[in-house]
């Protein structure tokens, strides 16, 4: 019998075909950092590495595409399904806007619906001159597939609601319209929710002094809102901010082995690394965001209801009995009116006093 050889032994044949040619004379390939740092336009070209080359010029008609001008509307009310081209045939069609005239149109896309890009219901378009500009503005409250849209001039911010002061400074204003203080209000709580819950949660931003939570009187359980007192002014800051940043130790490693000389354990010794902030949320608990705000201090809430610069209440009346005036106690039980006796019988006087009417029937006996 024939042996059988293994097929592991058996040696490759050469694949037929011209020999590789490398050329060593060639320059060194760019780096990857050099890749990236090309494509995003710093700095200059890696030793060795060829400049890129310079993009075709675009035609007239590419040029004036995209191009923004002084004479642009803003377009709402679209539909979502709208498309550029929409927005052209509308501009266009029964008009004597020319489709060279319009220079730009955004369209600025929303998040995707069953697979399907959608628009945000609004859009730019730029016009190369005035009366295109003028007659677009006129065709507002015209039908686009369904929705009669508005429009209006890009620059003109008519109808916009003015941002107030307040707004736009962070944790330095509240919706509450209070000053900052390191007293928080903190609403829509979950009704499962502790004191002991509150304060872990917020201590990531700083001690916190004290937590008084609305509980039932029947069940101790949380009504859904509490006040939370910080020990400093920037740990409150920085709950209303929702976040607080920490910074991240690096975990050095102790794998080093004992035959690394004194020379390289200097060297790393020597190294400082900038901490790195890592962001914690605080402001959802137990599956639920929190509504954080500043809330008055307490001693300023204590002046205001209590102290002299209050408001105070009405005092007792004061009425008049035999010449002399006397208070009227505040809690004093309102009288009946009395019962005009003229107007009705003794009988109805009776039942509308409360008094007990004595019967006036003959008595019927049976045998």
């Amino acid at each position: 019998m024939s042996e059988v050889a293994d097929p592991s032994l058996k040696k490759r044949k050469l694949q037929e075909g011209p020999e590789l040619e490398i050329d060593v004379s060639a320059p060194e390939p760019p780096s990857k950092k050099a890749l990236r740092k090309a494509k995003k336009g710093k700095g200059d070209a890696a030793d060795g590495e060829e400049p890129k080359a310079k993009s075709e010029p675009k035609s007239e008609k590419e040029s004036t595409q995209d191009k923004r001008s002084e004479y642009g509307v803003w377009i709402g009310n679209l539909s979502f399904n709208v498309t550029k081209d929409d927005l052209r045939r509308f501009f266009t069609n029964d008009t004597s806007i020319e489709d060279a005239t319009i220079t730009r149109i955004h369209l600025p896309k929303g998040p995707e619906k069953f697979g399907r890009s959608q628009n945000r219901g609004f859009a730019y378009v730029d016009f190369t001159d005035k009366k295109a500009l003028q007659e677009a503005i006129g065709l507002s409250e015209q039908l686009m597939t369904g929705r009669r849209v508005l429009i209006k001039d890009a620059k003109s911010y008519e109808g916009r609601p003015a941002k107030s002061e307040s707004q736009g400074s962070g944790a330095e204003a509240s919706k509450s319209g209070h000053p900052p203080s390191k007293r928080l209000f903190v609403g829509n709580l979950s009704f499962d929710v502790t004191k002991e819950l509150l304060e872990e949660n917020f201590s990531r931003c700083g001690t916190v002094n004290n937590v008084h939570m609305a509980t039932f009187q029947d069940t101790g359980k949380c009504k859904g809102y509490a006040w939370v007192e910080f020990e400093e002014l920037a740990a409150a800051e920085a709950a209303v901010r929702g976040f607080t940043l920490i910074k991240e130790e690096d975990e050095e490693s102790d794998s080093s082995s004992e035959s690394e000389s004194d020379a390289t354990s200097e060297k790393k010794a020597k190294k400082t690394r900038k901490p790195r902030m890592r962001r914690v949320w605080v402001n959802q608990l137990m599956g639920r965001r929190m509504r954080m705000e500043f809330a008055e201090d307490a001693s300023t809430r204590y002046k205001k209801r209590f102290g002299k610069d209050a408001e105070k209440k009405d005092g007792p009346a004061i009425t008049e009995v035999d010449g002399e005036s006397r208070e009227k106690p505040r809690h004093q039980k309102k009288r009946r009116p009395s019962i005009d006796e003229s107007r009705y019988s003794k009988e109805t006087v009776q039942k509308l006093s409360g008094a007990i009417v004595e019967g006036q029937g003959q008595k019927t006996t049976f045998d």
